[in-house]
């Protein structure tokens, strides 16, 4: 055939499957469709799982690899490669991924779409040209985000084990895959230990709390309604009591109100312990809880955070494990019906006694188009969601004349709870805040300012949550102070509005964490981890993100095996994106691993800060950063060093926070500037170097060089 011949062919088929696609277009019955999948999207879901074994089963595979030379590309498995793609493969599962090695995945949900009972789904399918048809859907599924469905169920449903069975039976593979036998039964005989010593009542995994008869007092209600204020009256009352909090720096609010009130009580945190001579009263954070320690009454607070994907699962074991005859639980009114549930399940009684918030709550008509700086009045709380960010705008107020509180997660505690302080005590007008303040600081705001209304949640940048929106407003018309809370925002006024009335869906989840002892159980760390991942969650129970606590685990193990002091390392908080703090951490491991000592002291001094003089624009990042790595090397030093250590490591974490003070008092931050020229910044400006400089540089690229 001519090559003429063959492109006007070519060009008469796709003028012909264009015109096809239009006519798909207007058949498709859309709303008939999302109907459907609402019913059947784990049937179409499991037809594309299916479909992936049989291309994991008989197909050449190809996956990332280096080459000797370093370069990333595509490489067929080989018997050097093929457990780490068991491996890694469930995690990394996405949408490309799928289409990549399932090029006819629209033609495997087309088919399992013929197969419904859907009459109009099912005659659309059958009255189009397949092809057509295939396009149509898979583009309304890419609109409307639905291929996540199929992502989540084939993430779910994928394990390393299952990868590992489908090589093993695959004719290109089956030699290599005979390599890892012994070491897939092994993890597939820690598989069925886990799963057995997993019982379906998941109060089963807290036995001494099952021997007692507990009573709840559940206190629900909106932020400023005294929920925490009534529980800790009856905690002062008690013979003994532990308070539960999110954050150390509530924690540190509780342990000295009650001091204050003479009340002994002692404070462990992550970071730091206080023990106060003759206290029967413990403040603490949330994760430090012993379970083996018994109480006459206990407050766990904030408890909306047992759905936390990240830390909901020291809420549950709190709630199912707590040993206490009188525990009072403080939550928002989405958590009501989910910690019933889980009190319930424990065979305990409970109460219900509900809060209205003493002050309304309202948007403030008068500010629908603030102004940054010139609408910022005298105790407004403006909210950022990155230090950066906190730092510009409190600069620019302080070259106002505007004196700023600052509080943000990165900053020390005893630095935040100062700042706050200041607020409340008027020595300065406005606090500039993360979403930190939103989690029980009792503040006298009067306004609440989202000054932005998208936030990065770790995963993505993503909108404002309804839950989210109120968390933080409703720090605003502290009772006793203002008739009324205000809020507003910069922009997006109008969504602040509706998010602020919407009405929250309750939750239906709560995370729950392995127990301690599965970690006992012979195996590595990392690998008792992502086989406790793959346990489906009884009831209304989900497992909580332990990816961190995986790559902690992993990269350990990639020094060492010592699984004994791997179980105790991967219990210090530490960030493993933090390089700075997660190298010293791993230098920790590797010299204890060898038998050494680690290098305490000389870290230590490495960040004692003495060269500071708080002149320089980033002294304070600097004693931030230092601050931070003191509170790894407490947590270490509490599992492997002395109570000297210690008292050493609190004596210059002090000090450094006093340097802080410092800098914060002169209420001097540095305004954003343009790297090359020098020119003053605004806060909200979105790039990092000036429009000036932008066009002069873009010009220069352009200019012939004499």
């Amino acid at each position: 055939m001519k090559k003429k011949d063959r492109n006007r062919r070519f060009s008469s088929r796709k003028a012909q499957l264009k015109s096809d696609v239009e006519r798909a277009e207007k058949l498709f019955p859309r709303k008939e469709f999302d109907e459907y999948w609402k019913k059947n999207s784990k049937e179409v879901s499991g037809a594309v799982y299916e479909a992936l074994l049989d291309v994991l089963s008989s197909e050449k595979i190809y996956a990332q690899g280096r080459t000797a030379f370093g370069y990333v590309q595509k490489q067929e498995l080989h018997r050097g490669n093929v457990g780490n793609y068991c491996e890694t493969l469930p995690d990394k599962i996405n949408g490309n991924i799928l289409r990549e090695m399932l090029p006819g995945i629209g033609h495997i949900i087309y088919g399992a779409i013929l197969g419904s009972d859907n009459i109009p789904v099912v005659e659309f399918a059958a009255q189009t040209r397949e092809k057509a048809a295939t396009k149509v859907i898979m583009a309304h599924l890419r609109e409307t985000k639905r291929t996540r469905d199929i992502v989540s169920y084939v993430r779910n449903n994928l394990t390393e084990l299952v990868v590992f069975e489908q090589l093993l039976e695959n004719p290109h593979y089956t030699h290599v895959a005979e390599r890892l036998k012994s070491t897939m039964a092994a993890k597939q005989l820690l598989l069925e230990n886990l799963q057995t010593s997993t019982p379906d009542d998941y109060t089963q995994l807290f036995p001494d709390a099952r021997k007692m008869k507990r009573h709840f007092i559940l206190h629900i209600g909106p932020t400023n309604s005294g929920k925490t204020y009534q529980a800790m009256e009856d905690l002062r009352g008690a013979e003994s009591g532990i308070y539960l909090a999110p954050l150390r720096l509530l924690a540190y609010e509780q342990y000295e109100k009650m001091n204050r009130e003479g009340c002994p009580c002692s404070m462990i945190t992550g970071e730091e312990q206080i023990f106060e001579a003759g206290s029967f009263h413990q403040s603490s954070t949330i994760e430090m809880l012993n379970l083996e320690d018994e109480w006459d009454m206990a407050v766990i607070d904030e408890a909306q955070m047992v759905s936390d994907e990240q830390r909901g699962g020291s809420w549950t074991s709190a709630i199912l494990g707590l040993r206490a005859p009188v525990i009072h639980i403080c939550a928002s009114p989405d958590a009501q019906k989910i910690l019933i549930k889980m009190i319930e399940s424990c065979k305990d009684s409970y109460e219900v006694q509900y809060h209205e918030r003493k002050t309304p709550l309202v948007m403030d008509e008068n500010a629908m188009d603030f102004r940054f700086p010139e609408d910022v009045q005298k105790g407004d709380a403006l909210i950022v969601f990155t230090r950066k960010d906190v730092h510009s705008v409190a600069a620019e107020l302080q070259a106002a004349g505007t004196k700023c509180s600052i509080i943000y997660g990165s900053l020390p505690y005893d630095v935040r709870h100062r700042e706050a302080g200041k607020f409340a005590d008027g020595e300065t007008d406005v606090v500039v805040a993360t979403d930190a303040i939103g989690m029980g600081m009792n503040l006298p705001i009067r306004r609440i300012v989202f000054l932005q209304t998208i936030k990065f949640d770790g995963v993505k940048e993503r909108s404002l949550s309804a839950s989210e929106v109120r968390q933080i407003a409703g720090r605003a018309g502290r009772y006793g102070l203002y008739d009324t809370g205000l809020v507003t925002s910069y922009y997006d006024y109008w969504l602040i509005e509706n998010l602020l009335s919407q009405r929250v869906p309750s939750i239906k989840k709560a995370m729950i964490s392995i127990p301690t002892e599965f970690l006992e159980k012979d195996g590595k760390v990392s690998t008792i981890l992502e086989l406790w991942n793959q346990i489906p969650a009884a009831n209304f129970y989900d497992k909580g993100d332990i990816s961190e606590k995986i790559k902690v685990a992993k990269a350990l193990e990639n020094i060492g095996d010592n699984r004994e002091i791997i179980r105790q390392f991967i219990r210090i908080p530490v960030n493993p994106d933090n390089k700075e703090i997660f190298d010293i951490f791993l230098d920790f491991y590797r010299a204890l691993y060898r038998g050494k000592e680690p290098h305490l002291y000389d870290v230590m001094n490495r960040y004692r800060c003495e060269d500071i003089s708080g002149e320089e624009k980033s002294d304070l990042q600097r004693l931030e950063m230092s601050s931070a790595v003191y509170d790894m090397l407490y947590s270490f030093t509490r599992f492997f060093g002395n109570e000297e250590d210690l008292r050493d490591i609190i004596e210059i974490k002090r000090s450094i926070s006093a340097k802080i003070f410092v800098i914060l008092d002169k209420q001097k931050l540095s305004l954003r500037t343009c790297p090359n020229c020098g020119k003053k910044l605004k806060w909200s400006y979105k790039f990092n170097i000036c429009q000036e400089c932008y066009r002069r540089g873009r010009t220069a690229r352009f200019i012939p060089e004499n």
